[in-house]
């Protein structure tokens, strides 16, 4: 099992890659810390996402509908809906996901976030979204998020 730490919070356990399944699914258990940040708002280009809560409650927001889902609670993501996920309790909590088909998404897309996450310094906003365009997840941001990402930008190049 390959195991992908942020230091922002978050393990990502992958279970089975594309490879693993005749490129039927893909399949790994999120961990989320309290207060971990948390992947922007974002669709998926080529792939479904199934969502099964494990431990503790984790708040969805799939285009515009907040939905708490738990243990034994499952939620599907359509292809094309924009989605993001948050821990708002004070407890570690896990879900199962489950991207179709297998070959659409793996793990070298995490890793590929831990290396701009897990750098010293603010994260390279900028990065992040080329990375996530580049695995078929295509980042969604509002004006305030823009303008985070702007203002993180500015202070970046202020310190280099």
């Amino acid at each position: 099992m390959k195991s992908i730490v942020y230091k922002a919070g978050i393990t990502v356990d992958f279970l089975r890659e594309g490879r693993d399944t005749n490129d039927e699914y893909c399949e790994f258990r999120c961990c989320i810390k309290p207060s971990s940040r948390v992947p922007m708002p974002h669709y998926h280009q080529g792939f479904e996402e199934t969502v099964y809560g494990e431990k503790g409650i984790v708040r969805w927001t799939v285009n515009g509908k907040t939905t708490d889902i738990g243990p034994g609670e499952k939620l599907v993501i359509p292809l094309g809906a924009i989605h993001m996920f948050e821990n708002k309790s004070n407890e570690t909590v896990e879900f199962l996901c489950r991207t179709t088909p297998g070959n659409a998404f793996g793990s070298d897309y995490f890793e590929d976030i831990a290396m701009v996450l897990n750098a010293d310094g603010l994260p390279d906003f900028n990065k992040l979204q080329d990375i996530m365009k580049h695995h078929g997840l295509i980042p969604v941001l509002g004006f305030k998020r823009r303008l985070i990402f702007a203002i993180i930008s500015l202070i970046r190049k202020i310190k280099s």
